[in-house]
């Protein structure tokens, strides 16, 4: 092709390997020729500098690997990847606004409960039981469930650690054999642990750190504010015992009564261990949050003695080795934060993986049980990820966490 004959070509569609004629005087550009083959992309980038809409070039001169269409079979196999990638993904994000419903209904019912405990205790008192039955009611109604990470937006901030622990308790009563009928007082006294919260003063709610002796006597005083409270609206006296216990411990370190081994109900012992890992992964500051593979490995080794054995070991083995809300590095080296964890292989749970060539929003997350070559070398601080992993995995300062049924796991697994 000579010269006269080049074809024409939009700047923006310039490409290396691209032999181009520059139809301007030697001071209109500042390349030492005419017409010369595109060898980096900063050329280009001077090119597209010097006004020039399009410009002719020689497909024949130029070194373009083009490859050629792809088969038929190819373009429908990558059509059927694409719809089954997309199918996964409305299944995924379906399960996930399903169960952040449900958190924030809980949370607004819970605040709603909050405020009718001073003026209508006993409209309190029928709330809550409504929602612990409906609680009780949807985990026995879904078969097994499993613990599901939630964005902290899902619910309202200062009932997260209510609701948490409300739905862990819950989950591992059921993992213990526990039947509706002793679950309900279990989750009633879940859920109404903290109302003595309400009578200390505004400054003691959420601090546990830098009291002075008498602030600490003080907060330590909001068990028996609860179950005070929890009398005058007309519950139980076995919900108001679990209440005023669930900071007290097998070995008598608890608050406010000492309290060691056989005093403490079955009801108080899942209470009181499931309250202490919230609150460690889930504190008052933030800043002192630990992960909460940090959390199981902290109870397990230095606390055991704290809590009953078979329930802590039962405990762990529901929250996985790596529990929601874990980060952690692959073996392959990439990132990923763990969202759900299935009890029966600990070391596999669902991970959402850090992938870059994908919207954060378009993520799946991926079962590792289905995934033998991969698998988690370590847990990390969320500080441990490079910026642009932190912002693709976004962990929140806070770990919301509610009931995952099992079947649309199944069913999700299936369809892909």
């Amino acid at each position: 092709m000579s010269d006269s004959q080049a074809q024409f070509i939009e700047v923006d569609a310039l490409r290396v390997g691209m032999y181009i004629y520059l139809d301007l005087g030697w001071i209109g550009h500042p390349f030492a020729l005419n017409n010369f083959k595109i060898i980096s992309a900063s050329q280009i980038d001077t090119i597209r500098g010097l006004g020039l809409q399009r410009l002719r070039w020689s497909p024949e001169r130029s070194d373009l690997e083009v490859p050629p269409p792809p088969p038929v079979a190819e373009v429908d196999a990558e059509n059927a990847a694409l719809a089954e990638h997309r199918q996964c993904l409305l299944e995924q994000r379906a399960q996930l606004a399903r169960c952040e419903r449900e958190f924030s209904s809980a949370t607004q019912t819970f605040r709603h409960l909050l405020k009718q405990i001073p003026q209508h205790p006993e409209v309190a008192r029928e709330l809550a039981e409504e929602m612990v039955t409906g609680l009780v009611g949807n985990l026995f109604e879904q078969g097994e469930s499993f613990i599901r990470l939630l964005s902290e937006k899902a619910g309202e901030h200062a009932s997260l650690h209510t609701i948490n622990v409300t739905v862990i308790a819950l989950l591992l009563g059921k993992r213990l054999g526990l039947d509706a009928t002793v679950l309900k007082p279990l989750g009633l006294g879940a859920l109404l642990h903290d109302i003595g919260k309400t009578a200390l003063p505004e400054r003691l709610r959420w601090r546990t750190e830098g009291l002075s002796p008498a602030e600490r006597r003080l907060f330590q005083q909001h068990t028996v504010y609860g179950a005070e409270m929890a009398t005058r609206m007309g519950v139980d006296d076995a919900v108001c015992a679990i209440i005023a216990h669930h900071h007290e411990y097998l070995d008598g370190s608890g608050f406010p009564e000492q309290l060691t081994g056989e005093a403490l109900s079955p009801a108080s012992r899942i209470l009181s261990l499931v309250n202490h890992y919230d609150n460690l992964c889930n504190p008052a500051n933030p800043v002192a949050a630990i992960t909460p593979h940090k959390a199981l490995a902290l109870m397990f080794a230095h606390n055991k003695h704290k809590f009953d054995s078979h329930y802590l070991g039962i405990f762990i083995r529901m929250m996985g080795v790596y529990p929601p809300g874990s980060l952690v590095l692959l073996t392959d080296n990439r990132y990923a934060l763990v969202v759900s964890v299935n009890s029966v292989r600990p070391l596999k749970p669902r991970i959402l993986i850090h992938d870059p060539q994908l919207p954060s929003e378009e993520a799946l997350i991926v079962d590792l049980e289905k995934e033998p070559t991969l698998g988690i070398r370590l847990s990390l601080k969320p500080v441990q990820l490079p910026r642009a992993v932190f912002d693709y995995l976004s962990p929140g300062q806070r770990l919301c966490y509610f009931f995952e049924r099992a079947r649309d796991l199944v069913d999700a697994q299936e369809a892909r």
